[in-house]
């Protein structure tokens, strides 16, 4: 009975035991009733203790070498965390550690204090939201379809170094150019982490998320009546014939301008008023911080810069959009309009007011300007 004692001694630090009981009871000769009292011994054995693959254990560092530290975790064995994985441990420091792999036959269990911090670390963030950096290493795709599932990433850097996880494709920002992301820098948040599945730990993070974060604490700083720097990125066709007009203020955030905040300018479309590529200011007209959404205008921009250019004596070609019995209104560019007097009509060789129409096409010339309560004098030339 001794020898079969010692022989469960060194057993039971083997996770396997469970399985090779029935040889080992045949190997040793045991009666049915020592294989009854070795059963009942196994089932009471600290099992909960045992450090098991992708666990946490709490060890205190018994020894210091070049390779790494040794550390006692309760078990026969001590356990060997590798100097890249111990950080600033020393003999004496009790500390959390995550377990890499479980102990075997002389062979002691292999431990990671970094991991460890890096999995609670991890946890952390999942609660607050907040953003942080991995590089993608590689496409991940469907076996059977081979359609792409998503991105395997890395933490190359701070307290998760060295922990993979894994963006799922309907989580990255940018589904079309998915290979691209490839070796790049990747903002995330985490929504999944679990230490204790998978190969590596089960953690997924989300791009997608993380970028609508980022956009959200940029928008946050704006407001309306800003006046920002953009860059006119695309013109769109939107509903009932109206346009639309992308604009990347910095990366990671972008503002839409509708045509009717757009300056207008008499005979020309919004195609040649905004050219793609084009940088300038624009005016922040609204903001929603809840959704990170912000709007752009240019009419009160322009129509201040058109104003500061005119001067007696210059000519433009404008259309009448208003008319009345002691004259009509010209814009003359920029939503400015300049009142040619029914006078000046007459003088022009009009009989009556009615001879020019809203619409019609006419080139005037500025009599005078009255800045203090902003009113134009125009005289009129002549009718396209």
């Amino acid at each position: 009975m001794k020898k079969v004692n010692q022989t469960l001694a060194i057993a039971a630090n083997d996770a396997q035991f469970k399985t090779a009981f029935p040889e080992l009871a045949n190997e040793l000769g045991m009666t049915k009733e020592e294989c009854a009292a070795f059963a009942e011994m196994v089932s009471n054995l600290p099992v909960g203790e045992m450090a098991k693959a992708k666990s946490f254990v709490v060890g205190t560092v018994v020894q210091k070498t070049k390779e790494g530290i040794y550390v006692s975790i309760g078990t026969k064995f001590d356990a060997f965390c590798a100097a890249a994985e111990a950080g600033e441990l020393n003999v004496g420091d009790k500390a959390g550690f995550w377990v890499l792999d479980p102990a075997e036959y002389e062979k002691p269990a292999a431990l990671s204090h970094t991991k460890y911090l890096g999995w609670k670390h991890l946890e952390e963030l999942k609660e607050s939201g907040e953003v942080v950096t991995v590089r993608a290493f590689f496409v991940a795709k469907d076996k059977r379809t081979q359609r792409i599932a998503g991105l395997r990433v890395v933490f190359d850097e701070g307290a998760m170094k060295g922990i993979r996880g894994f963006i799922p494709y309907k989580e990255t920002n940018d589904r079309r150019n998915i290979e691209n992301m490839l070796d790049q820098k990747l903002e995330v948040v985490v929504i999944k982490s679990d230490p204790h599945r998978g190969p590596f730990g089960d953690l997924v993070l989300s791009n997608m998320q993380a970028m609508a974060a980022h956009t959200r604490s940029l928008v946050s700083q704006l407001e309306a009546g800003l006046i920002v720097e953009g860059k006119v990125k695309k013109i769109l066709n939107l509903e009932d014939g109206e346009k639309g007009v992308l604009v990347e203020l910095c990366e990671g955030l972008t503002g839409i301008m509708y045509s009717r905040d757009i300056t207008s300018v008499p005979g020309k479309s919004i195609a040649d008023i905004i050219k793609v590529g084009e940088v300038r200011n624009f005016e922040v007209k609204r903001v929603d911080h809840k959704i990170g959404k912000v709007w752009l205008a240019t009419k009160r921009l322009d129509k201040i810069e058109f104003a500061k250019g005119i001067a007696k004596d210059q000519t433009y070609t404008g259309k009448v959009v208003r008319s009345y019995e002691y004259g009509v209104f010209v814009n003359i560019g920029s939503d400015i309009n300049g009142l040619v007097h029914i006078s000046d009509i007459k003088k022009a060789g009009f009989s009556d007011d009615k001879a020019i129409k809203i619409g019609d096409t006419v080139t005037v010339k500025v009599k005078s300007v009255d800045e203090a309560r902003e009113r134009i004098a125009l005289q009129l030339i002549s009718r396209s």
